[in-house]
């Protein structure tokens, strides 16, 4: 994949007039399968998407997916969907270029500590060892 490229300057006055105006959970599901015993290899998958509005806004959607896969299986033994919906308000327009850097550098300060406790939780509530993702998400 080639890297877009957006000066330093374009991108620090877009984040520097930016304003995150509501997040919120739009979806989640989550299933444990009743033969399921960790350890388990797992895997996180994540879908970005935007559309702007009127006025400056734009919304967000962003979603991630964790899978647990038993050692020797080729299905996921449990997995945790959460769809985040994030409004905000920008000064600079948001293009294409700018959404590719701020959906991987940007978005995911937004929505990964979210993210974190959601699965923390929801696998405890799922008869499973609590799962502590890492504090910051990395690749």
């Amino acid at each position: 994949m080639v890297k877009e490229k957006v000066s330093s300057n374009v991108y620090n006055k877009f984040i520097s007039g930016l304003n995150l105006m509501e997040i919120k959970i739009a979806y989640s599901e989550a299933k444990v399968e009743e033969n399921f015993s960790p350890p388990a290899e797992v895997e996180i998958e994540e879908n970005k998407k935007y559309e702007k509005l009127k006025d400056g806004k734009f919304v967000v959607t962003h979603e991630y997916l964790i899978k647990g896969i038993e050692e020797g299986e080729k299905e996921a033994g449990f997995y945790i969907n959460v769809i985040y919906k994030l409004t905000y308000q920008s000064k600079t327009p948001l293009t294409k270029k700018i959404f590719n850097i701020f959906s991987e550098i940007s978005l995911p300060l937004h929505t990964w500590p979210y993210f974190r406790q959601f699965v923390q939780e929801m696998s405890g509530r799922m008869g499973l060892p609590a799962l502590t993702l890492d504090l910051l998400k990395s690749e």
